[in-house]
């Protein structure tokens, strides 16, 4: 198997965690603290947004933008769990060896008890609602800056708006990533404050002779492109495709991960898409070795592709 020289792009767990420590100490945390603010916006409209961001590929927050949203007036984490008590949900499923199954309602017991503990912070991640708690969708409307969203084509309506929820507990962690499949990320920050770190698509990462991450010159280099912003409620984050980020959570957190696909990187997004499944079919023990903290969260994700797309799984077509 070939091994990507840049650690930001790998998925390993070495990898992962160098660059995770690189985030708390060292040179990267340094400049972390004079990086400068992603640029925020308010009241842009669509063509506005699609002039001045989408098109020249520029990350913005914009101020507000679903402050109407009733889930961003009403929700809270306590009438959550009174609307979804019993609804099954994968509570950290990022971390193997602590991933488990339980219902909404509970999760929301077990944030309560373990705040004033040492354990770690609990996170209920990529929660694909649509599939089991639907009613929820009407609290969450369609974005109109998201509608140049190609997926529409390529898998149904259905499939396209199967947007994820991101639920956690203050101090919980996202480490440093690319989103999948090439597709623009749009982040609608419903409860709660979250810190993110990005960085531009060309940052790397590269190990010297001596065997130590050049993080020196990561901070250094013009494509690295560190920038540094807190999400509020009602804050929408437009995200281009491939850029790198990182989220921590400042309070008790829930956000709305919706993706879109410009049709540009149509070619790269089939190509990763098509890449994955094969490499799911036909080198399964491997990868769930080298891959271990992100095996089943793959798996999870293509079967909820295929319940969007009414595919039946127990059947090979002629």
């Amino acid at each position: 198997m070939q091994n990507e020289p840049n650690l930001l792009k790998r998925q390993d767990i070495d990898a992962l965690n160098t660059v995770e420590a690189a985030f708390r100490s060292g040179p990267l945390a340094e400049a972390l603290n004079s990086a400068p603010e992603l640029e925020r916006r308010r009241g842009l409209t669509r063509e506005q947004f699609d002039r001045e961001y989408r098109s020249p590929q520029r990350p913005v927050v914009l101020e507000g933008y679903a402050a109407h949203w009733p889930s961003v007036r009403e929700w809270t984490f306590e009438n959550l769990a009174v609307r979804c008590a019993d609804v099954p949900v994968m509570v950290d499923s990022y971390t193997s060896r602590s991933a488990r199954r339980t219902t909404f309602g509970e999760f929301v017991r077990l944030l309560d008890k373990n705040a004033d503990s040492d354990s770690a912070p609990l996170y209920l991640q990529e929660w694909y609602y649509q599939t089991i708690a639907p009613e929820l969708a009407p609290d969450m409307p369609e974005l109109d800056i998201a509608q140049y969203d190609f997926r529409r084509d390529l898998y149904g309506e259905a499939a396209s708006t199967n947007h994820q929820l991101w639920i956690g507990q203050r101090g919980g962690i996202t480490r440093l990533h690319q989103d999948s499949y090439s597709v623009d990320v749009m982040h609608v920050q419903i409860v709660g404050e979250k810190r993110w770190h990005i960085m531009g698509p060309d940052a790397e990462l590269l190990v010297g002779t001596d065997g130590e991450p050049r993080l020196e010159e990561l901070c250094a280099a013009p494509g690295t492109r560190l920038m540094r912003f807190v999400l509020r409620p009602g804050d929408v984050l437009y995200l281009p495709s491939r850029w790198f980020h990182r989220i921590e959570l400042l309070n008790d957190s829930i956000g709305l991960g919706r993706k879109a696909l410009d049709s540009g990187n149509l070619r790269a997004h089939i190509r990763q898409r098509v890449g994955e499944l094969l490499a799911l079919a036909l080198n399964p023990d491997e990868l769930r070795t080298t891959h271990s903290e992100l095996f089943d969260v793959v798996i999870a994700r293509a079967r909820a592709l295929a319940n969007r797309m009414d595919i039946d799984l127990s059947r090979l077509r002629q």
